[in-house]
């Protein structure tokens, strides 16, 4: 090959790696937005959060539109939440924003505890826990209101799956979403779910007439075959409504041990049957290391993705970093922070990372979300 070849074949090369995008990392980096602070509250509050965001290279906001059985968008089905604007709707503000400046939205939906009467009592009008007590959980004595004034809707009614897997199917419908993650899928603990209803179809199919004690192991197994069906009918149902839509949970209980047993969660289950893209642990520990926890955590993905959910909101700026740089280290396919009332607004934390600590180190430079190659075909990520 001549020299006039070469030097054509070179500028070529330049003008190519000129004008073709960046290569960036694949690594999902989310940031949690809870309703129970500002954030999302107004179209202001969307713009300064959107760019909080786009600004910290942050690729996915994870937002709570579902809070305590109330709706932060125009819902079928839920009263809108009572600190928003009757005329204003959150979630097709925050799309608008997020996805014009190439951020994922995850529609955060708050399960089954509907109420917490010692804090945030104040409910819309038209609210689950008014319109049917009928399908709140309770203790084996009876008591409904638990862990300190928890009021829960109870996994093992079936007109509560059919209420949560419509308020999932509308979000799905209504909204150009990029996931829905669903958060406390389970149990407030293993002495709840003694719902009447529940318990007579517990006993009709399992031959019993007792009430059985909170430990007793076909009961816990029956209780969390309730959830399970709930997810796998959600997912079911993204699949027909929105196929591109990814679907997700959190795990309050990092160890899959422990909140098998504690809140009869089996997110490891989960993962193991494909019925999740991904989990996030919530892995919100002290630690100034937290490498050992995620290693330990990486053997349950079971081919899925995990995002570790780092606990900013009590961690200071150092230790906040290392245990991002940690999950990243390990191999974890991403990172999740709770949250961005701690990371972007006037907090008490002492020392706490901001925008500029992440952009300065863990999160310098612009990231893809990872692929997800177990969705070529059903219309999903890839």
């Amino acid at each position: 090959m001549n020299g006039t070849k070469l030097a054509t074949l070179f500028s070529l090369l330049i003008l190519l790696l000129c004008t073709s995008p960046p290569l960036y990392a694949s690594e999902f980096r989310g940031l949690y937005v809870d309703a129970f602070h500002p954030g999302f509250k107004s179209h202001e509050e969307v713009t300064q959060m959107v760019n909080t965001a786009k600004e910290g290279n942050f690729n996915a906001l994870i937002v709570q539109v579902r809070k305590r059985a109330d709706a932060y968008y125009n819902s079928q089905i839920e009263p809108k939440a009572l600190d928003i604007a009757a005329d204003y709707d959150p979630l097709a503000d925050i799309i608008q924003q997020a996805h014009a400046d190439g951020i994922q939205v995850h529609a955060w939906v708050a399960v089954y505890e509907a109420k917490y009467e010692n804090k945030w009592a104040s409910i819309p009008a038209g609210h689950v826990t008014d319109e049917h007590p009928d399908w709140l959980t309770a203790s084996k004595d009876g008591s409904k209101s638990l862990n300190n004034g928890r009021v829960s809707l109870d996994p093992g009614v079936p007109a509560v799956q059919d209420h949560i897997a419509s308020v999932i199917a509308d979000i799905a419908t209504s909204y150009a979403v990029d996931g829905i993650h669903m958060e406390g899928a389970k149990y407030l603990g293993a002495d709840s779910g003694y719902n009447s209803i529940s318990l007579s179809l517990f006993q009709a199919e399992t031959n019993r007439s007792d009430i059985p004690r909170y430990d007793d192991a076909q009961w816990c197994e029956w209780r969390r075959s309730q959830i399970t069906k709930l997810i796998r009918r959600v997912r079911g149902g993204l699949a027909t409504i929105r196929p591109g839509c990814v679907l997700s949970a959190s795990a309050m209980m990092p160890s899959p041990a422990i909140a098998s047993l504690v809140c009869l969660q089996d997110w490891d289950g989960w993962m193991n049957e494909g019925i999740v893209d991904f989990v996030v642990p919530m892995l919100y520990v002290k630690s100034s290391t937290t490498s050992k926890e995620v290693t330990d955590l990486l053997q349950y993905r079971h081919a899925r993705h995990m995002y570790i959910g780092v606990g900013i909101f009590q961690l200071p700026k150092d230790v906040a970093l290392q245990q991002i740089m940690d999950a990243s280290a390990a191999g974890a396919e991403g990172t999740a922070l709770f949250s961005y009332y701690y990371l972007a607004l006037d907090t008490k934390n002492v020392d706490p990372v901001r925008v500029s600590d992440l952009k300065a180190s863990v999160f310098a430079q612009p990231a893809s979300p990872p692929g997800m190659p177990w969705r070529e075909g059903e219309g999903g990520q890839q």
